[in-house]
Formats: C-alpha cells, structure tokens, sequence
C-alpha cells in the first residue's frame, strides 16, 4: 500500500475549519482506493483534526523538550494525547540536529507514535536508515514548493535513495517530496522506487481539493 501525506503546513486556507475540510477531502479521496492517507495539520488544530475525521493525523515536527516546564515546546506526548499518530521530523522549514534526531525517535517509538523522518539527500538519509523510522522521505529543499518535481527534475535521487537504503537495511517506507504537483509526476515516482509521497502546496493551493487529490491519489 502506498502512501499520500500531506504537509498543510501554515497556509491561511487551512487555519480554523479550513484544516477539517482539507482533511475530509483527503479522507474521501483515499477511502476507496489502498492507500494510506495522513495529514498533517497546523499544530492547533491536530486534536480537533483527530477527533472529527477518520484519517491518521500527523503532527508538522515536534521538539526534544521534556518535562512540565518546556513553555512553547512541543512535546511528543503533548502530540500523543492530542490524538496524533505520529508526526513529520527534520522537514526542511524545521530542521532538528543529528544528535536530537537520534534521541527524539526512539523516544517517539516508546510512545507509540509513527514518524516521517525527511532528508535533504542520499547520505542524510543513509545516516538516518538505521534509526527504525516508520517513513524515510527525500526533499531535496531548493525544489520544494517550485512546482518542479523531484521525479522530474532529479529522477536520479529518487533511485539512488532507494537502493541505498535498501542496502542500508532500512525496511520501511520511502516517500518522495519537492514539487510533485500532478498524477503524472506521482507515478514516475512510485516508477522509480518510492512507496509514496509527501506534498503541500500543490494540494493546499488547488482550487479544488477533491480533484486534486483523486488525481495524486489514483497515481499510487
């Protein structure tokens, strides 16, 4: 089963009831075909999300902060309880360090929650196979947002990724981000290896969310 997640980021179309809509229109485009669908919402309305629509909802990242004390941080369990199943980690708008990375996944596993590790390229992500991550996804960040897919522009990465981390013994998913805004580059890229995409703009910025959505989806 390949996988659909969409980043909402913090575009103005999803603040408020925007996030519940976009989420439904995910949820509907995805019920009847075998793909795993999650969204992930801005971080205040994850519980709301959670609780009124029948679709995995990630958090955008969250912090290595612990314990009551951590004002503004955002904390794997506060994530948890909210209702998420899991969150985006190392996006390339909220990077984290090696060493916080190394520390904050294993954390996220004993709670149970999922996690999207991005990397930037095929060594950063190589550095990361072993950590056990439930998605590896490659977003080489200059295409991010260009409407310039990376299966278009660098098919070259997506394959290299792949039978890297394979060989790296890395057994879960790999998505591919960075431009991907039709069904035509969605295909190429589940041609090339990956198990999966991570999209935001060309999803949050269509002028009609279901269509879009049915047309990235039916490409998985």
């Amino acid at each position: 089963m390949n996988t659909l997640l969409v980043n909402f980021k913090n575009y103005p179309e999803v603040f408020g009831e925007g996030s519940l809509r976009l989420a439904a229109a995910v949820m509907e485009a995805t019920e009847a075909r075998d793909v795993d669908a999650i969204v992930a919402p801005p971080i205040p309305m994850i519980s709301l999300v959670a609780s009124k629509v029948e679709v995995q909802v990630y958090s955008q990242s969250v912090g290595p902060g612990t314990g009551d004390k951590t004002t503004g941080e955002i904390l794997p369990e506060a994530v948890q309880a909210s209702g998420a199943s899991g969150t985006i980690l190392n996006h390339s708008e909220s990077r984290q360090s090696a060493p916080v990375i190394q520390k904050l996944v294993p954390r996220l596993l004993q709670l149970g929650l999922g996690t999207c590790l991005c990397s930037k390229d095929v060594d950063e992500a190589v550095s990361f196979a072993g950590l056990g991550t439930r998605y590896l996804a490659i977003e080489p960040p200059e295409l991010i947002g260009t409407g310039i897919a990376v299966s278009k522009a660098r098919p070259e990465l997506i394959q290299e990724s792949v039978s890297a981390l394979r060989k790296a013994g890395y057994h879960g998913k790999i998505l591919c981000g960075a431009g991907i805004v039709s069904g035509e580059d969605v295909a190429r890229a589940v041609e090339l290896g990956a198990d999966g995409i991570l999209v935001a703009s060309s999803v949050v910025k269509a002028k009609d969310w279901g269509a879009k959505l049915r047309e990235l989806a039916s490409s998985l």
